[in-house]
C-alpha cells in the first residue's frame, strides 16, 4: 500500500518537471532512494522545491509580461500624445473691418464662447479653455477703441492646468505688407543701478496692409512671482520680436509652460502712425538708444515694466505696473515736438489704462 502512494507520488512528481519546463537531475537512485528509506522528509523536501521552481518561473514570467505590457502601453500612449499634441484646429477671434484674427490650438482643447462685457473704451471677451471636461485656463481679448478711432487689441492666454500648449495667434489678410521695422539693430542696453538690465525689444514694427496701418507688438511669456512689499510681478520668462509673413498671414507661435501667462497686442489704424518716415525712424533711434523710454510691454491695466531689483535673484526679471511710467512721459514730449498719430493714440491708452 505504502509503495503504491510513493509510485503515485513519484507520477505526479515526474510529470510536474514536465509540466514546468525546469530540468532537474533527479535520476532514478533518487527514486529508489525514496522507496528504500521511505523518508517523508525527502519527498516532502522535493515537491517544496520543485513547487518554489514553478513559482519562481510564473513570478518571473508574470514580471516579463507586466514589462512588455508597460513599454507598449507607454509607446502608444506617446504616439498619441505626440498626435494629439500637433493635430490643430483654427478658431476665428476677431473680424472686424477687414482685420482677421484666429487662434491655432491643439485640437484636444475646446475655447467655449465669449463671455462678452463693455465698459468704457473696452469690450473684453474671455473664452475658457477646457480638456475633457476640465478647465485648463483661459483666452482673454479685450478690443480697446480710443477717441481718434485707433484700436488696440490686447491678447492674454492663461495656462492654468498641469501640461504645455503649443499656440499661434493669426494675423490674416496681409497681402503685399509694407514692414518698417523697429529692431533695426540691437538695443543699447546698458544695466542701471535701480532696475538692473532690461532684455526687452522694441515691438516688431509697423505694417501697411489691405489700406489699414498695423503696430505689432511682441510675444511676452512670463509666469507670477511675489514681491517683497506683498504685492505680484510678472517674471518674464521668454520674449519673441519675431514674426514672419507668409501668403498674407503672420503667425505668432509660442510654447506655454503650466501655470504661465503669454501677453501681446495691436494697435489699428486707418491712417499712417507717423507723419513722415524720417520721424519714425527718428523714434526708433531714439528708442533703441534710451532703453527705459519705449514701452513695450502693453496690457489693458498699463505698460508692464523693468520693476527695481532686490534681493531675489527673479527681480532682475521682474515687472509690473508704475503709474509714472503708464503716463507715458516720453510720448508727451515727443507729442509736443513732433506731433504724430501713434504719439497721440499712445497718450490716449494712457488715459483709458489710468481710469
Amino acid at each position: 500500500m505504502r509503495m503504491n502512494i510513493y509510485q503515485s507520488v513519484e507520477t505526479s512528481f515526474h510529470w510536474f518537471l514536465l509540466s514546468s519546463k525546469y530540468r532537474f537531475k533527479i535520476s532514478s537512485i533518487d527514486v529508489h532512494l525514496l522507496h528504500k528509506t521511505e523518508s517523508r522528509t525527502a519527498l516532502f523536501a522535493m515537491l517544496y522545491l520543485g513547487q518554489c521552481a514553478t513559482m519562481k518561473y510564473e513570478v518571473e514570467n508574470l514580471f516579463r509580461k507586466l514589462m512588455i505590457f508597460l513599454f507598449v502601453f507607454f509607446f502608444m500612449a506617446l504616439i498619441v500624445f505626440t498626435a494629439v499634441m500637433f493635430l490643430t484646429n483654427e478658431e476665428t477671434i476677431y473680424d472686424e473691418e477687414g482685420v482677421v484674427l484666429a487662434i491655432e490650438k491643439p485640437s484636444f482643447i475646446t475655447m467655449g464662447e465669449p463671455e462678452i462685457t463693455e465698459q468704457d473704451t473696452d469690450k473684453t471677451a474671455v473664452r475658457k479653455l477646457t480638456f475633457v471636461g476640465l478647465d485648463i485656463g483661459t483666452y482673454t481679448m479685450i478690443e480697446r477703441t480710443l477717441e481718434n478711432g485707433a484700436t488696440i487689441i490686447f491678447d492674454e492666454l492663461h495656462n492654468a492646468g498641469w501640461m504645455p500648449m503649443a499656440v499661434s495667434l493669426n494675423h490674416k489678410g496681409l497681402d503685399d505688407p509694407e514692414i518698417t521695422s523697429w529692431n533695426p539693430r540691437p538695443v543699447t542696453n546698458e544695466p542701471d543701478d535701480v532696475f538692473g538690465a532690461d532684455p526687452t525689444s522694441n515691438p516688431f514694427g509697423t505694417i501697411a496692409a489691405g489700406g489699414k496701418h498695423f503696430l505689432q507688438g511682441n510675444l511676452y511669456a512670463s509666469r507670477i512671482i511675489p514681491q517683497e512689499n506683498g504685492g505680484q510681478a510678472h517674471e518674464l520668462r521668454t520674449e519673441n520680436p519675431n514674426f514672419e509673413i507668409e501668403e498674407g498671414i503672420m503667425e505668432k507661435s509660442f510654447w506655454l509652460p503650466p501655470k504661465h501667462y503669454v501677453h501681446t497686442w495691436l494697435m489699428i489704424a486707418d491712417e499712417p502712425f507717423f507723419e513722415n518716415p524720417e520721424t519714425e525712424q527718428a523714434w526708433i533711434d531714439f528708442t533703441l538708444d534710451n532703453r527705459y523710454q519705449q514701452l513695450n510691454w502693453l496690457t489693458p491695466e498699463g505698460p508692464l515694466v523693468k520693476l527695481p531689483i532686490t534681493r531675489d535673484p527673479r527681480t532682475e526679471l521682474a515687472y509690473g505696473l508704475i503709474e509714472e511710467r503708464t503716463a507715458d512721459p516720453a510720448s508727451q514730449e515727443w507729442n509736443r515736438t513732433s506731433p504724430s498719430y501713434f504719439f497721440e493714440t499712445m497718450l490716449l491708452n494712457a488715459e483709458a489704462s489710468l481710469k
